[in-house]
């Protein structure tokens, strides 16, 4: 049965802590892992796409912005379930359970965008009719960190263990 009003937490650290009432769209995306965690050969393979991409759009004399494979291709932005884990402030490191030293799975990302990158390609459809200046990218009102995200990974050999995290 829906509830009347949201629940409200008891402590709340700071105003961005909670996310505000909002309305869900799920979407199943294809992701791709972050580019510093793929292997050197195709990594240099993707780079000198978006080599040949940037100088296309230089010969076109466009001022969009290329595709790229961190902003357009690999990791969305927003809060998501799965996926890969973006390490764009940190090296990629790996995530082990501390209780049977397993890899760990991402579980959940909370971020404080829902949308930006280069090309706004990420934009749910819902935002692509709605004026620029009307176009609310972060309708959670979110703020992990200073503006970044937090990545929760589980344990996929026993989900009783301890949980891990890493600010973005």
């Amino acid at each position: 049965m829906p509830l009347d009003a949201s629940p409200q937490p008891a402590l709340v650290g700071f105003e961005g802590a909670v996310a505000e009432p909002c309305v869900l769209h799920p979407e199943q995306v294809v992701t791709y892992p972050y580019a510093g965690s793929l292997p050197t050969g195709l990594w240099t393979r993707i780079d000198a796409w978006e080599d040949a991409e940037e100088r296309k759009t230089e010969k076109r004399g466009l001022d969009d912005e290329p595709v790229t494979y961190h902003h357009d291709l690999s990791i969305p932005q927003g809060c998501r379930v799965g996926g890969f884990p973006s390490w764009h402030t940190t090296d990629p490191h790996p995530m082990n359970c501390e209780a049977c030293a397993a890899p760990m799975v991402l579980l959940l990302t909370l971020d404080s965008w829902e949308w930006s990158g280069a090309n706004g390609s990420w934009m749910p459809r819902e935002e692509w009719d709605i004026a620029e200046r009307l176009r609310d990218r972060c309708p959670t009102r979110l703020t992990i960190g200073r503006d970044g995200l937090l990545n929760i990974f589980a344990c996929p050999t026993e989900p009783g263990h301890p949980h891990r995290w890493s600010l973005q």
